[in-house]
């Protein structure tokens, strides 16, 4: 028997020191990544000079030699050494070991069509933080490869089943299992595909190595993870076009590839990771709980980086959102003076039938642009879309989009007409309209952005933005007041898309968002975002627009929690310092922007003039150092004058000695936080004095 062991000098119950480079099979966050399949050597030297590391070589075919692979970019956590060859020896794959001090992390064994076993395999880096206790082992019965695992107290990382000259044999490659790398697991052998899914349900262990054998059973190998299980998926019998979708619909990263045919055709079993931030894993989820159609969604703040992303680079069919890419054309030959909002356009006002949405060329009418812009982009109106579409040219704002940097965006279609729709789909990516949205927040459109923005929809409601500040401001505890001022700040600037095509539901929308964002200096520096969502080919378009509005708004949630969090300014109205002569200070509430606040006196001399003293400090008057013993000047015994006085409101007490004087504040956010002080006076022959009031202006 052909037997390989290879047990290097640290001991396999060696466990780890410091942070090693993680498992690219147990990475469940956010990484660069590549799949292939059927492709050359060349193809994979590409990516991997392109700052790319195989993780998962399979051999596809050997005559011509063709291999599939799954790999990770190799940067930041993921950052390794490492290397990759086929077409070895044993004692090649040993001595590229031990020239590299590197470790196995994929083997792959084959028959290179004459009887002799060669290898196809990736390694790693085996030293420092990196270093592990390992063996491998080929040429072995399954019998042979659980008592290995058991002799040397292994986790099984990669078993293949392989055939030479009609032997079966099976190759593994093992870590120790302790310390940072201990897992419960599990290994099937040769078994039907039932068993491998029974073995998944039963023991909740994830599936981490896959092998389709020869002969169409399976092994496997199943691990318990560290902590809470990843969000994962596996599909075994799919095609190429169903991993590629399956990948965009999860937010996945394959980290294990089987290709194989069935009658003819090729097909995959595959293995994936999340690859979402927790942003996009959460608001996918709802999307899909609440929708059967494909589902994208995107969250960019401009002048920073992106906070969510699914299925942002696919390309789907927009329906009205496209109209997007035609204003931002139109606006743009209104800058270059090439029109003005006043040019008239002929509008065709007729449509195919009462009920239709589909524009015809009759019932022609005049209108300026700025009319037909508003019509088009704030009641979706057809006819007025093809307006702009006949008088500016379908060619004219494709190149406007290629300019834009909108690489897998065309308009091919009269928008509104299905048969067209069906014949020749718009494209756009969430993507594409992301940088058409940046481009003009940044200057495209010259002095012309705010019309840009106006002539579209502005209403806060979209995306139920509204609502969520709202609620986020609720559990701030922020007063009415200050959420209105929150909300007159906020801008937006959207388009949404709706399409029923021989039964299948398209809805989509995207906007510009701009959220007031109060810095510590309370100087307003509003956040500016992209933001978007799209489903395709769902069964019930209620669902669809659901799916894409609650996404809109549970990606902005956080952002707009933020914002307001800056305006959440405690209201305070504090007393301090003493009284004199019984009078007394109150006041109705803690004074807030957007309300009026009754400042009432207690005790002070009836029917006379008294005075309340409202300034900016509490340590000095006009230079003179507060508090100030009123004695000299008449106050009674422990009379103070406590606060300056850059405002004085004057009023004569009742036969009580009492008196209530109002002060409103403006709803206006440069208030916020806001110190001031009071006191009352009350003047007779003699001066009272109340004790003083600190207050802020809150929220």
């Amino acid at each position: 028997m052909n037997l390989r062991s290879s047990i290097l000098s640290l001991p396999l119950l060696a466990a780890p020191l410091l942070a090693q480079v993680p498992d690219a099979r147990e990475v469940a966050s956010p990484a660069g990544y590549g799949w292939y399949y059927g492709v050359t050597e060349a193809t994979l030297a590409n990516a991997t000079n392109a700052g790319y590391r195989i993780t998962d070589i399979e051999v596809d075919s050997v005559a011509p030699l063709r291999f599939n692979a799954c790999l990770i970019r190799n940067s930041g956590s993921n950052l390794t050494g490492w290397w990759w060859y086929h077409s070895l020896t044993a004692a090649q794959v040993s001595n590229n070991l031990s020239t590299n001090s590197a470790r196995l992390i994929d083997l792959e064994p084959y028959d290179d069509g004459n009887g002799n076993t060669r290898f196809a395999c990736v390694m790693v880096s085996n030293t420092g933080v990196n270093q592990k206790g390992w063996a491998w082992y080929y040429g072995i019965t399954a019998a042979q490869v659980s008592s290995y695992l058991s002799q040397n107290g292994g986790r099984p990382v990669d078993i293949d089943r392989y055939e030479i000259g009609g032997t079966t044999r099976y190759s593994v490659v093992m870590i120790g299992n302790t310390g940072a790398d201990q897992r419960p697991y599990t290994v099937l052998y040769d078994r039907p595909f039932a068993d491998i899914s029974a073995a998944v349900s039963n023991t909740g262990r994830r599936p981490y190595d896959l092998e389709r054998n020869p002969d169409g059973t399976w092994s496997a190998i199943l691990i318990d993870d560290v902590g809470t299980t990843p969000f994962y998926g596996w599909w075994v019998g799919i095609d190429a076009a169903t991993v590629a979708y399956n990948i965009g619909q999860y937010g996945l990263r394959p980290i294990d590839i089987e290709c194989y045919e069935v009658n003819g055709q090729r097909r995959f079993a595959v293995l994936m990771l999340n690859n979402n931030n927790a942003l996009s894993y959460e608001v996918g989820q709802q999307m899909r709980a609440a929708t059967d159609g494909q589902v994208g969604c995107y969250l960019r703040r401009l002048g920073g980086s992106e906070l969510a992303g699914l299925n942002e680079g696919t390309v789907f069919e927009p329906a009205s959102t496209m109209k997007t890419l035609h204003h931002a054309h139109a606006m743009r030959q209104v800058r270059l003076g090439n029109v003005s909002l006043n040019t008239m356009l002929t509008v065709n006002t007729n449509y195919s039938s009462p009920t239709s949405s589909c524009p015809i060329d009759t019932g022609a009418v005049q209108e300026p642009l700025t009319t037909v812009l508003r019509l088009m982009m704030e009641n979706s109106d057809n006819a007025r879309t093809q307006a702009v579409r006949a008088f500016f040219g379908q060619a004219a704002i494709n190149a406007t989009g290629t300019a834009l940097g909108m690489t897998e965006t065309e308009l091919r279609h009269r928008i509104g007409c299905g048969g067209d729709a069906l014949a020749n789909p718009n494209d756009i990516t969430l993507y594409d309209l992301g940088l058409l949205h940046e481009e003009v927040a940044g200057g495209w459109l010259g002095s012309w952005r705010d019309e840009f923005y106006d002539h579209m929809s502005n209403s806060r409601a979209w995306g139920g933005i509204s609502s969520i500040v709202d609620q986020e401001a609720a559990s701030l505890g922020m007063s009415a007041p200050a959420i209105s001022a929150f909300k007159a700040l906020i801008t937006v600037a959207s388009k949404g898309g709706s399409y029923t095509l021989s039964g299948d539901e398209y809805r989509s929308g995207f906007g510009y968002v701009q959220v007031p964002y109060l810095t510590a200096g309370r100087v307003l520096a509003p956040r500016e975002y992209v933001v978007g969502a799209f489903v395709a080919k769902a069964s019930n378009g209620t669902n669809a627009s659901n799916a894409v509005s609650a996404a809109i708004g549970e990606m902005l949630r956080d952002e707009l929690r933020a914002a307001l969090a800056t305006w959440d300014v405690t209201a305070v109205a504090a007393a301090y310092g003493g009284n004199c002569g019984g009078m007394n200070q109150t006041v109705s509430a803690a004074p807030r922007i957007g309300t009026t606040v009754q400042y009432q006196m207690t005790g002070g001399f009836p029917w006379q003039l008294n005075l309340l003293a409202i300034g900016f400090s509490d340590t000095q008057n006009q230079g003179v150092a507060l508090p100030l013993h009123l004695a000299p000047y008449g106050g009674l015994p422990g009379c103070f004058a406590l606060c300056s006085a850059e405002a004085i409101e004057t009023g004569v007490a009742d036969g009580a000695g009492t008196e209530s004087t109002s002060l409103s504040f403006p709803n206006g956010y440069w208030l916020l936080g806001t110190e001031f002080f009071t006191q009352f006076w009350s003047l007779d022959s003699q001066i009272k004095t109340s004790r003083g009031l600190r207050n802020v202006l809150g929220s």
